[in-house]
């Protein structure tokens, strides 16, 4: 096999993946968006979305990149660390696509958690107003983990071999140590203390609102559990790579990489299972329901309406009672 072939193939696969994972958020974030009331409830979630449309958008443009050095020759051509990250257009993508959902996914569990062990005060403090300051400050913060990304990268003349422009090469050694560690720790965290908050809510909360609560934490349990799965693989490849713990070809980088981009799909598999509303609201965009709308409709024939003065006509002759 030619020594530029994996690389090639690691290209059509971020293709493809990247394709279907953008594809997956837009309809997630559609079906949202389209409701008023899911569009307030579930404001977060459309950032959770928009976070991992990001993360999809990185795919392709990390294979157009890549691809394009490829075939115009240039891929084996050395290349620094302040050259991969100020003027190559991928890197910066990869880095918010990861970090961004680790980041909502903190907060949506820490909102969780509030609504279990503290439902009063839970809800004086789950407005939009408070939502929306949520997502200013994750914005903010993911704005200052950019720009440390930027200022490693600054006159970093660090040089690897090839035009990749991973994370690990376009940044300084403590930054892609830190990305990829807080995205671990992130879900990792995130799962256990909704595992924790799950288990004593199983064993304490006996009121009324207790199948609902459990409704809403196994599917943050689930998202969580699957980001751990999903994504602390290609952050322990990276982290591996960086530290030449292994070496493995770019195909292998590529499959160990790509579950990152599962995650889309695996998010909107739980959106349908434990969302009503999201089920529904699906199911009436596509149209699903439409044979059971139809035949309630042939059963049931309401009388038509009378305008007003029809009735008062046709009470005066005895036929219609005025309305």
């Amino acid at each position: 096999m030619d020594s530029l072939t994996p690389t090639l193939l690691m290209c059509l696969l971020y293709i493809v993946l990247g394709t279907i994972a953008i594809l997956a958020n837009i309809l997630n974030i559609f079906i949202f968006l389209i409701n008023k009331e899911m569009r307030k409830k579930y404001v977060i979630f459309i950032a959770l979305d928009v976070g991992e449309l990001i993360n999809g958008l990185s795919y392709v443009l990390t294979a157009i990149g890549r691809g394009s050095s490829l075939l115009d020759g240039t891929f084996g051509v050395p290349i620094t660390v302040h050259e991969c990250f100020f003027e190559r257009y991928w890197v910066h993508s990869l880095i918010v696509g990861t970090e961004l959902p680790a980041l909502v996914t903190t907060a949506i569990s820490i909102e969780r958690i509030l609504a279990v062990r503290r439902p009063i005060f839970y809800k004086r403090v789950a407005t939009m107003k408070t939502r929306i300051l949520i997502l200013v400050v994750v914005t903010f913060i993911q704005l200052g983990f950019l720009s440390t990304a930027a200022i490693s990268a600054y006159h970093n003349v660090t040089e690897h071999k090839t035009r990749q422009c991973f994370i690990i090469t376009s940044t300084a050694s403590f930054f892609s140590t830190f990305h990829f560690s807080f995205v671990i720790l992130a879900y990792v965290i995130s799962f256990v203390s909704l595992l924790i908050t799950f288990v004593f809510h199983k064993k304490l909360h006996k009121n009324s609102n207790g199948a609902k609560a459990d409704h809403h934490l196994g599917l943050s349990l689930s998202v969580t559990g699957c980001s751990i799965v999903l994504v602390a693989m290609p952050s322990a490849v990276m982290m591996g790579l960086k530290w030449e713990w292994f070496v493995i070809n770019d195909l292998g980088i590529g499959f160990c990489y790509a579950t990152t981009g599962f995650l889309s799909v695996a998010t909107t598999i739980l959106n349908f299972i434990y969302r009503d509303e999201y089920r529904s609201q699906l199911k009436s965009v596509f149209r699903l329901n439409t044979k059971q709308k139809t035949k309630v409709e042939n059963f049931v024939s309401p009388m038509p309406a009378f305008p007003k003065w029809k009735n008062k006509v046709a009470a005066g002759k005895g036929m219609y009672p005025v309305m």
